[in-house]
């Protein structure tokens, strides 16, 4: 019977610890449950203070005028919007011949309040210098300074038929000091005083420079260059040019200097005479010499086209550039011409006194001698 009494008791003790056990394991879950629905109040709270605080915002960020910064924006930029509006008469597109002019096909402008603003259209015509497909764009401003823009699209078909003034491509030599003349002095010499005088007119005359690419689009008919445009080079090398450069910079004047490059024994030696206006060009490495019976009797033109391509090869190499090429003592031939173009030269210039046009061979330019006893007044006759 006691057996059975210490059994009972056991069993109610095992009972109790058991009790005890879920009740713990019961306040575990129940503060689980209330910490979770402590975080998901929260988050409903967070919501419902988002959704009354800013009741609109995802709407709005979808609906144009409405008071959030995105929108602030859009609105903004609307603003900003010109509301004059340009008509153009004729199309959009219109065909014209370099050189020959562009009439307007028409054009008229209004603001939204039907006022006529077709007299403050500024049109801009810059872009028909150049053969290609080009545009005219029309500008004007609403009555609050914003501007409205339209656009005719030109075809510029070459052209070499057109009235020009000619581009003189001036040919100078030597620059010597007057007080230090040399002793062959000549008309191929110009003195310091002669050449400032000069480059001072240009520079103070505004006038315009062109590159050997633009002298070759030029006479190709493909470009219209400023009516007072001019090509200064200076013949056989820079050892005269340490008097001249310093006018050059001065007159901010770029010039060629057409070098015969066998007289120099390398590329560093020659560049000791550069500056960012004076380029170096090819007179020939060795070709600048007798041998030949055409013209001044220059050795050029009995030379084969291969043995002109390797001279002209060492060169380029020496000059660093291979844009243009000024024909030893001026002689030439017509098929050296198809020699100099394959040698991948843009132009080559004679010593035939004259002005170069559109239509010209841009392997036969002629040029404008520059005599060194020349007053600025006959300098000014030359190059007009």
């Amino acid at each position: 019977m006691k057996q059975n009494y210490r059994k009972g008791e056991e069993r109610r003790k095992h009972g109790r610890h058991y009790r005890r056990k879920q009740r713990r394991r019961n306040r575990i879950l129940r503060n689980l449950l209330l910490a979770f629905c402590i975080v998901l109040l929260a988050l409903l709270a967070a919501v419902l203070i988002k959704v009354l605080a800013f009741p609109d915002t995802e709407q709005n960020e979808k609906d144009p005028g409405s008071g959030n910064a995105v929108n602030d924006i859009d609105r903004t930029d609307e603003e900003q919007k010109s509301t004059a509006v340009i008509t153009l008469d004729g199309g959009t597109a219109v065909e014209i011949k370099l050189g020959e002019g562009y009439t307007d096909p028409g054009y008229s402008a209004q603001d939204a309040d039907g006022t006529d603003l077709t007299d403050q259209v500024q049109v801009d015509t810059s872009a028909l210098n150049r053969a290609g497909e080009q545009q005219v764009i029309y500008t004007v401003k609403d009555s609050l300074g914003r501007e409205t823009q339209a656009v005719r699209n030109v075809t510029v078909l070459p052209n070499t038929e057109y009235e020009t003034p000619g581009l003189p491509i001036c040919m100078y030599h030597y620059v010597y000091d007057p007080a230090s003349p040399p002793e062959n002095l000549d008309s191929n010499y110009i003195s310091t005083d002669s050449l400032e005088e000069e480059m001072k007119y240009l520079h103070d005359n505004g006038y315009y420079f062109p590159t050997w690419q633009e002298v070759r689009d030029y006479v190709d008919g493909k470009l219209l260059l400023p009516e007072k445009s001019i090509v200064l080079t200076f013949d056989d090398g820079p050892n005269y040019m340490y008097l001249g450069t310093p006018i050059l910079e001065q007159y901010q004047t770029p010039a060629t200097s057409f070098v015969i490059t066998s007289y120099w024994n390398d590329r560093e030696m020659l560049y000791g005479y550069a500056s960012d206006y004076l380029t170096f060009e090819s007179h020939s490495h060795k070709m600048h010499q007798g041998g030949g019976s055409i013209g001044h009797g220059g050795i050029y033109t009995a030379m084969t086209g291969e043995e002109v391509l390797a001279d002209l090869e060492k060169s380029f190499e020496i000059c660093g550039n291979k844009d243009a090429f000024a024909y030893p003592f001026g002689d030439y031939t017509e098929e050296g011409c198809s020699t100099l173009e394959e040698a991948g030269l843009l132009c080559a210039v004679t010593t035939e006194n004259s002005k170069c046009y559109p239509g010209d061979n841009p392997y036969l330019l002629p040029r404008v001698r520059m005599l060194g006893s020349q007053t600025l007044e006959a300098f000014v006759s030359a190059i007009n």
